[in-house]
């Protein structure tokens, strides 16, 4: 994998289980606030915005079905990483939105207040 690669679920999602409503992560919507806030930070990492609905192959591909909840940044495998990630199929990760978030300002230089 050549860079981080950080999965949203794309907002104004429908879940079927209620119909014609549409629906939006909250968790997701932060860091989308960030994205559009500091647009040159997703010329830095990948960024993918997936469909609500499960499951989520390109994630189940690269951590197993245990791990789709989104969002989630999953590490370039030559680039450091913080101590706190998880592991799994060989991929660190971060799932936890408020440390996705202090993580993309620690490595890409912008101010985050916690």
């Amino acid at each position: 994998m050549s860079g981080d690669r950080l999965f949203l679920l794309a907002p104004g999602f429908r879940d079927v289980a209620r119909p014609g409503r549409f629906f939006v992560c909250p968790h997701c919507n932060a860091i989308e606030g960030l994205l559009g806030s500091f647009p040159g930070l997703a010329t830095q990492i990948e960024v993918y915005r997936l469909p609500f609905d499960r499951p989520r192959e390109a994630v189940v591909a690269l951590l197993g079905e245990p791990h789709q909840s989104l969002p989630v940044l999953i590490f370039a495998d030559d680039k450091p990483v913080p101590a706190d990630v998880q592991v799994a199929n060989g991929r660190r990760f971060i799932d936890d939105p408020r440390r996705i978030l202090s993580y993309l300002a620690e490595r890409y230089g912008f101010p985050y207040v916690h």
